[in-house]
């Protein structure tokens, strides 16, 4: 399994796993959630990955896209000072689950959030997706907040 950094000729095998992804939150929640072609236009997809301020993340194997990770460095306002490297995505191909990938993903975020400053990790779960909630808890996350709704 190799994990390296996404490139903007990695879009044509990316995307279709961004469409996944998306799915997931559309099936869930279709009254937040729009449809969708392209999570990601190519010109937004080529962008992040020569971001300084983005982490893009790709795990493969034998030439195939196992799994993604997205991450945006953030500087909180009117909080303590400091960086925050927060998981916009992370998702694997279904095809690939159970073997760790999301695991090695997480962890290489996680070094090199740490080696441009981060001093945290953020992500938001949505409260269908407990299979995710139980993935992060078993990387040593918890919770520090909670987003209540009710619909009028």
């Amino acid at each position: 399994m190799l994990i390296r950094p996404m490139t903007p000729n990695d879009y044509a095998r990316i995307d279709p796993l961004m469409q996944q992804l998306h799915q997931i939150h559309l099936q869930a929640r279709p009254d937040l959630f729009i449809p969708l072609e392209h999570p990601y236009s190519q010109e937004e997809f080529c962008q992040m990955t020569v971001s300084s301020q983005k982490i893009c993340l790709v795990a493969e194997q034998d030439e195939e896209i196992a799994g993604l990770c997205i991450v945006t460095m953030k500087e909180k306002s009117g909080m303590k000072e400091g960086t925050t490297a927060y998981i916009d995505d992370l998702f694997v191909n279904p095809d690939f689950r159970r073997q760790g990938i999301g695991k090695l993903l997480f962890l290489k975020a996680q070094t090199l959030a740490k080696h441009k400053g981060a001093s945290r990790i953020d992500l938001m779960v949505w409260a269908f997706n407990r299979s995710a909630l139980d993935f992060y808890h078993s990387l040593g996350l918890c919770e520090q907040r909670f987003i209540l709704e009710k619909n009028l």
